[in-house]
């Protein structure tokens, strides 16, 4: 009795999906979980924000009075960074300074500066409100702040 043997052939696939990791923060100023006062002027809050995978465009999205939601809460601002093109790393520099009136800060003399930078795009806020809510894909970092602004003066 004779066999036949025929070779196999390698069975051709595409390379498994790269992993996604969560952004993260380089730098935060002033440093993360600080009280801060305004006084004599509304500091300037910065952070340099990375993300592994360097294709990504990350959003950094600012919010006052959070956590928790409350009647105060607010978006002060959505920032998209864009991905640098043919970088090796993806760090970006973004940074706000809380105005009561420009941001809409409840009248309250202090407020609780959270900052989110994000992998994907924040989707509207549904019910109830979420003003982290990303899709399944995404994920995000966290940050905050206590600052001591009194809106229920008028600012200069």
């Amino acid at each position: 009795m004779s066999a036949c043997v025929l070779p196999i052939a390698p069975e051709f696939q595409d390379p498994p999906a790269s992993e996604n990791y969560a952004p993260f923060f380089i730098d935060v100023n002033p440093l993360a979980g600080t009280i801060v006062t305004a006084s004599p002027t509304v500091p300037t809050f910065t952070v340099i924000v990375e993300d592994p995978n360097v294709g990504d465009d990350l959003q950094v999205r600012w919010i006052a009075d959070y956590p928790p939601i409350t009647d105060n809460t607010s978006v002060m601002a959505t920032t998209p960074v864009p991905h640098s093109a043919g970088a090796t790393v993806s760090n970006h520099e973004v940074s706000i300074v809380p105005n009561c009136a420009l941001h809409h800060l409840a009248r309250i003399p202090s407020h609780q500066i959270t900052v989110v930078v994000a992998d994907r795009p924040f989707l509207d806020p549904g019910t109830p409100v979420d003003f982290e809510r990303l899709p399944p894909d995404g994920l995000k970092n966290s940050r905050s702040w206590i600052l001591n602004l009194d809106c229920s003066v008028p600012q200069p």
